[in-house]
């Protein structure tokens, strides 16, 4: 697995020092060139005791004693792209930090590789869940708005591109592109990608 070596700073929060370890150990060998703090709450970020922001923060809010809505969606404020690493895999507590504003979300019974796509993904700024829980992404009722990404990505489908020749061409995981397009789906409300296009093409979401 390669990483890239630019240097960007993490912090990870647990309330486990054996899960903060083994993440840090983790993270220090994909990521050569990663600054990486480790924290039992978010209390320390938030209240200027600790670390201060990061470009990447890896919390499980069950083990910290956090609140999505405002512990989440205060971190991402702050400009850092939270991953959900947890052991809770409902689509209740999914759905709640993807509407705070979480750039990933992986279980921590995935293997490691899951955990690192998603915090590549995150620093490019695009959107990473678990595969085995991507089937469980509970959107907002009357949320029809695609993102950017998504627009790309759906341009691409219509013009016939396959997932893998979309992920490469964007420089993504096949499983992110899968993501997005599960996304894209349920956003149109449509059952397959054909009706996802034809339902775009209607809507003038791409040409």
């Amino acid at each position: 697995m390669s990483a890239a070596r630019d240097s960007f700073s993490c912090v990870v929060i647990d309330e486990h020092p054996v899960v903060r370890q083994g993440i840090r150990a983790l993270l220090e060998k994909e990521f050569p060139a990663i600054d990486v703090a480790d924290l039992d709450s978010p209390n320390g970020m938030l209240d200027g005791t600790g670390p201060g922001n990061a470009d990447i923060v890896i919390i499980d809010p069950r083990r910290a004693g956090a609140d999505i809505d405002g512990t989440i969606g205060e971190l991402h404020r702050r400009g850092s792209a939270v991953v959900v690493f947890t052991s809770d895999g409902g689509a209740r507590l999914l759905s709640e930090a993807l509407k705070a504003g979480v750039k990933g979300y992986v279980r921590k019974d995935s293997p490691p590789e899951d955990l690192v796509r998603a915090i590549q993904a995150a620093r490019q700024g695009d959107f990473y869940v678990d595969p085995a829980l991507s089937s469980a992404i509970v959107l907002e009722e009357g949320d029809r708005t695609l993102t950017p990404r998504q627009r790309e990505i759906l341009q691409m489908l219509a013009d016939g591109m396959q997932t893998d020749a979309v992920a490469r061409k964007l420089g993504l995981s096949t499983e992110t592109v899968r993501t997005h397009t599960k996304r894209i789906l349920a956003k149109l409300d449509a059952d397959t990608r054909t009706q996802a296009v034809a339902i775009g093409i209607r809507n003038g979401l791409i040409e």
